[in-house]
């Protein structure tokens, strides 16, 4: 169902969908579903959150969403408090933060270190912020502004190689 709600969005790529089941138990069970935006588009995120929203899983379900993970490319501007990722014709840009999870705590540091080092940053990868829980909750609202990455890795330009923790 998230599959073809999904595909309904006119600036994902259908052939790009995949959905991938982890079959753990006999009934709800855990999944990923992975797409594209197509060549020269963007991924509207309110009208991602939109279209989960009209497959009805607003209501009558105790199914949920684990995550929300993207890949951003754009411009990396680092001010006094916090660093924005300003993706062109996008608004608004995205807060890059701290991911607490174990594996991916050292993600933002070492992206931090490569813009210090000069490096250029052509995309991050993270979890969004917000973008969590059971659907009828979760679907209510929309997640919170600004829109928070958390960053679990990046690309640099130099030889276009993925920086894992």
């Amino acid at each position: 169902m998230a599959r073809d709600a999904t595909a309904r969005l006119y600036d994902v790529d259908a052939d790009t969908i995949a959905f991938k089941r982890f079959n753990k138990t006999g009934k709800y069970d855990i999944g990923t579903v992975t797409f594209r935006a197509k060549t020269g588009k963007l991924i509207d995120l309110n009208k991602l959150h939109e279209s989960v929203w009209a497959t009805r899983l607003s209501g009558g379900t105790s199914s949920g969403l684990v995550s929300l993970e993207v890949t951003a490319a754009g411009t990396i501007v680092v001010g006094d408090k916090e660093m924005t990722l300003k993706v062109v014709d996008a608004e608004p840009e995205f807060v890059l933060a701290q991911n607490s999870e174990a594996d991916f705590k050292k993600a933002f540091d070492e992206l931090r270190a490569a813009l210090e080092r000069g490096e250029k940053v052509t995309s991050v990868s993270g979890r969004l912020d917000g973008w969590s829980g059971r659907w009828p909750e979760m679907l209510k609202k929309l997640p919170p502004k600004p829109r928070r990455i958390l960053v679990t890795r990046f690309e640099v330009a130099k030889n276009s190689e993925t920086k894992d923790p």
